[in-house]
């Protein structure tokens, strides 16, 4: 497979962990930068016989090998991705560390052998089974997936990559307004967290292009950083990692204002005067306690766009009633919030193109 690779230090780059009892790094994202070096390591590998401790090695690899120090480009919005390959059942703990690689918005391929056990391979990969989870008979059939493995790898990595070359040119102040009521829940809040930190890592942010600011709501609405608070990307997505929870109603109406009159003004780094696109990006699960149309209208008013994202809403009148025209390209209605992981592509595609248009217009 790594032959396949267009190995780079500003391509791909490979690391490898072996384990057993216990898991032992043989050499980080940053340690090989050519390819025939990498290949090389693999051919000297030695055996290392004992238990299958799958756990413990999956938390070694996110804790070891996905940072910064060690060659991670995660920050940079380069896609992260795992491959396990595992010809046994684990002897220890796999749900949690593999739902905390996956948390961190990292891509989990599990590849199991004879032995291996299919209900912790599904467990342990990242969703949907059948672009993630692979099964041989037997070491020697490991060469028949690797075609499609490439193929399914070459994809996911394309696919952010064009994500990256939609937003790098564009110039905007834009809003995240995040509704943390009770009905969404701390397990679904880390996927809506998941899915900011992808967005995020896929801008240009600096305080001469793409700025963020972040707010979330249930009974009140809270600032958690104005739109020039941080000009690196780093610092915000910092910010979204540390995001708490907070349960209560819905109170969208309210929300919507607090963001219009406290983020979208000259000293909170709105560059409205200046004609830079302004929007909003709205994430919801439900109905709102309170009127939105109102609320909604001011903001367009003032030329701001808004963006809505309802996550298994029933009724999405109100949501219709917040969202910019045309509702195809503004309104993004899913069933679950498995579903999310799977949108920020075609969100920044239709916004990026959106706001290039509007300031080619101006």
């Amino acid at each position: 497979m790594v032959s396949s690779f267009d190995v780079g230090e500003d391509k791909i780059r490979i690391g490898l962990i072996q384990y057993s009892d216990a898991p032992h790094t043989e050499f980080f994202l940053n340690t090989y930068h050519r390819k025939e070096y990498i290949l090389e390591k693999i051919q000297k590998l030695h055996y290392k016989g004992g238990g299958t401790e799958t756990g413990q090695s999956l938390q070694f690899m996110l804790e070891n090998h996905f940072k910064k120090t060690a060659g991670s480009r995660r920050e940079e919005g380069v896609p992260q991705i795992a491959v396990l390959i595992t010809d046994g059942q684990a002897q220890d703990n796999i749900q949690e560390p593999a739902k905390e690689i996956k948390d961190a918005g990292i891509t989990l391929y599990a590849i199991g052998i004879k032995g291996a056990s299919l209900v912790e391979l599904r467990e342990i990969a990242s969703d949907p089974d059948d672009k993630h989870v692979y099964e041989v008979e037997d070491f020697t059939d490991l060469q028949d997936i690797s075609h499609n493995m490439l193929e399914v790898l070459c994809t996911t990595v394309e696919e952010v990559n064009q994500i990256a070359h939609v937003s790098q040119a564009t110039l905007a102040d834009i809003v995240f307004l995040v509704d943390t009521s009770t009905s969404i829940g701390q397990e679904n809040f880390q996927k809506v967290k998941n899915f900011l930190y992808t967005l995020v890592s896929s801008l240009n942010v600096s305080s001469d292009q793409i700025r963020v600011g972040l707010a979330q709501y249930s009974d009140e609405t809270f600032t958690v950083f104005l739109l020039n608070q941080y000009s690196l990307k780093s610092d915000i997505l910092e910010q979204i990692q540390n995001l708490p929870y907070r349960s209560g109603g819905s109170y969208t109406g309210t929300a919507l204002d607090f963001v219009r009159t406290t983020y979208f003004t000259e000293s909170a780094g709105s560059r409205v005067l200046e004609n830079v696109p302004q929007v909003v990006i709205l994430v919801t699960d439900g109905e709102s306690n309170d009127e939105v149309k109102m609320p909604a209208n001011k903001l367009k008013a003032r030329g701001i766009s808004v963006y809505v994202i309802g996550i298994n809403v029933q009724d999405t009148t109100k949501l219709q009633e917040i969202a910019n025209k045309p509702l195809n390209k503004f309104l993004f209605s899913i069933d679950s919030y498995d579903v999310l992981q799977d949108l920020p592509r075609s969100l920044l595609q239709t916004m990026c193109f959106a706001i290039e248009s509007q300031i080619k217009g101006k």
